[in-house]
C-alpha cells in the first residue's frame, strides 16, 4: 500500500498538477509567475543562503536528469572505481552545501520581522520540504553508499516505467525506507511547485538580460 502511494500515486498526481495548474497560472495572472524579491527586506543572511543553496543543487539535480536521460553513458562513466568515488564525495559535498543554504533561509525568514510581512504558508512548506529533501540525499550519500550506481539500476528504470505510463514497482519495493522518503518528497515538491514562487524556476527570463538596470527610489515623508 505504501508503496503504491509512494510510487504510483504520488507521481502521476504531481505530474497532473504541473501539466494542468501550471499552464493555468501562467495565463490567469502571470505577475505571480515569479519569486518576490525580498533583498530589499534582509540581504545579509540572503547573500549566505541563495548561493550555497542554488551552487549546491542545481548541480545535483543536473546530474540526476543526465543520469536518467542518458543511463548507459553515466554507467560507462562511473565504471571506473576512482571515478565513482570521486562523483560520490562531490556530490555528498553539494549536498551539504544546499542543505547549509536552504537551512540559513528557513532561519531568515525565522528571525526576520520584516520578512515576516511577505512570508506566507506555501513560502514555509517549500523550504521544509526541500530541506528534508537534501536532508535525506546526504543521508543516502553518506550511509548508503554509491547511490549513484543504484540509481542507475533501480530509479531510472523505475522513472521510465511511470513515464511510459506502465509503472514496474519491483526496481523500488525492496529499497531503503530512506530512499522511499526521499522519492516522496521529490513527488510532493513537484506536486506544489505550480502552486508556489518555486515555479519561477519553469521560467528562463534570458530578455531580461537585455533590459536596461531598474533605478529604485525611497519615497520619504
Amino acid at each position: 500500500m505504501l508503496n503504491d502511494l509512494i510510487f504510483i500515486a504520488l507521481p502521476y498526481a504531481a505530474l497532473a498538477l504541473v501539466l494542468f495548474v501550471t499552464p493555468y497560472r501562467f495565463i490567469s495572472n502571470r505577475l505571480t509567475w515569479s519569486a518576490y524579491s525580498t533583498q530589499f527586506l534582509e540581504r545579509k543572511f540572503l547573500f549566505w543562503g541563495i548561493n550555497p543553496w542554488h551552487y549546491g543543487v542545481i548541480p545535483i539535480l543536473a546530474a540526476h536528469v543526465i543520469g536518467f536521460a542518458f543511463p548507459g553513458q553515466v554507467k560507462g562513466f562511473l565504471g571506473n572505481q576512482q571515478t565513482l568515488l570521486l562523483v560520490e564525495s562531490f556530490g555528498l559535498g553539494l549536498g551539504l552545501y544546499s542543505l547549509v543554504g536552504c537551512l540559513m533561509l528557513l532561519l531568515r525568514r525565522a528571525n526576520s520581522a520584516m520578512l515576516s510581512k511577505v512570508t506566507f504558508a506555501g513560502d514555509w512548506l517549500v523550504l521544509y520540504l526541500l530541506a528534508f529533501q537534501a536532508g535525506t540525499g546526504i543521508y543516502i550519500g553518506g550511509f548508503e553508499r554509491w547511490g549513484s550506481q543504484w540509481y542507475l539500476h533501480t530509479a531510472v528504470p523505475y522513472l521510465w516505467s511511470i513515464v511510459s505510463f506502465n509503472p514496474q514497482l519491483g526496481y523500488v519495493s525492496d529499497l531503503p525506507f530512506v530512499f522511499k522518503l526521499h522519492a516522496a518528497s521529490a513527488f510532493l515538491i513537484v506536486a506544489v511547485l505550480p502552486f508556489t514562487k518555486l515555479v519561477h524556476m519553469l521560467y528562463l527570463p534570458f530578455d531580461f538580460l537585455k533590459d536596461p538596470p531598474i533605478l529604485y527610489k525611497w519615497r520619504t515623508k
